[in-house]
């Protein structure tokens, strides 16, 4: 009589691995059968989920109209491949997704969406799923392309470079030759941002934007306009910096150390400018507004 304890020691899936080879004996030189295949040499990762609280939440923008309770977001950037097997790795990871739910259909297959997003247009990609007699392409929003016939999840990928709604405009100033307009316009709309949550944000972006466009950033910072709006930007950064150099400094009860905890602090803020906004030293301290004094001890230092 079988008992519970002997339940719990069958090996179902040894079992059914040589079952499996049985069956495919016939063919054993033509396939291989892995068991317990490693999908990549770390545990499989899923780039960012976007979870609605409410699902019946409607994200009123050209990409979250499509989105329902869970949507899976990969991103691919400049460098990345997007091909027709990083489709089907994207399908597969939502399968794995779902089925690793807390019990037995705890997230639904109707509940899930699956988002790619890209700067450049994957013609190569588009041209392969065309061809295909069961799959389709829509283009329902400037940008925006719906994949037809890979299965019950909906599929989109996403063309930043095209999208023309302003939601994104902190996508499409990520890229290598975005549009001065667009730098521009997300400077000056940063200046508005409010909350460290969101200023360290922008801040993120600005950093992989300006190492994008290093060119186009030199021309933006020599402008005294636009090194004003950079000054506003990075002050909370630089106020920070010198209130911790002073902080340190009469914690030590040393004034000088104080000072030159500062002095430290500025020179900092110069070289983060400049690698964050490609601008050279004399910009960057133009913008800062480094005295004449500081500015030559700083350039002996650079």
């Amino acid at each position: 009589m079988e008992t519970k304890t002997n339940k719990k020691r069958i090996d179902w899936h040894a079992g059914f691995a040589g079952g499996l080879e049985l069956s495919f004996r016939k063919y054993s030189k033509q396939i291989d059968i892995d068991r317990e295949y490693e999908l990549t040499k770390q545990s499989p990762r899923i780039d960012f989920i976007v979870i609605k609280k409410a699902p019946a939440t409607v994200i009123d923008n050209a990409v979250g109209r499509a989105f329902r309770k869970y949507n899976i977001i990969e991103y691919k950037n400049p460098n990345d491949a997007l091909n027709i097997d990083v489709i089907w790795k994207c399908i597969g990871y939502a399968g794995l997704y779902k089925g690793l739910g807390g019990t037995v259909d705890a997230i639904p297959e109707d509940e899930l969406t699956i988002t790619i997003f890209r700067s450049s247009y994957p013609r190569k990609l588009f041209g392969q799923i065309k061809k295909s007699r069961h799959k389709d392409i829509e283009n329902p929003y400037p940008g925006v392309y719906l994949l037809k016939g890979f299965g019950p999840i909906p599929i989109q990928v996403v063309v930043t470079r095209q999208l023309t709604d302003e939601t994104f405009l902190a996508l499409k100033v990520m890229m290598h030759g975005a549009s001065e307009a667009d730098v521009r316009h997300f400077i000056t709309e940063t200046r508005k941002l409010k909350g460290k949550g969101v200023k360290n944000d922008a801040d993120a972006v600005l950093v992989v934007s300006a190492a994008a466009n290093k060119d186009l950033y030199r021309k933006i910072g020599k402008e005294s306009e636009m090194n004003d709006v950079l000054e506003e930007i990075l002050k909370d950064k630089i106020d920070a910096s010198n209130a911790e150099a002073e902080k340190r400094g009469e914690k030590r009860g040393e004034k000088k150390g104080e000072k030159k905890g500062a002095e430290n602090a500025r020179f900092t803020a110069v070289k983060n400018l400049m690698d964050t906004f490609s601008l050279s030293a004399k910009d960057a301290m133009k913008a800062l507004k480094i005295s004449a004094a500081e500015q030559k001890k700083f350039m002996a230092m650079l």
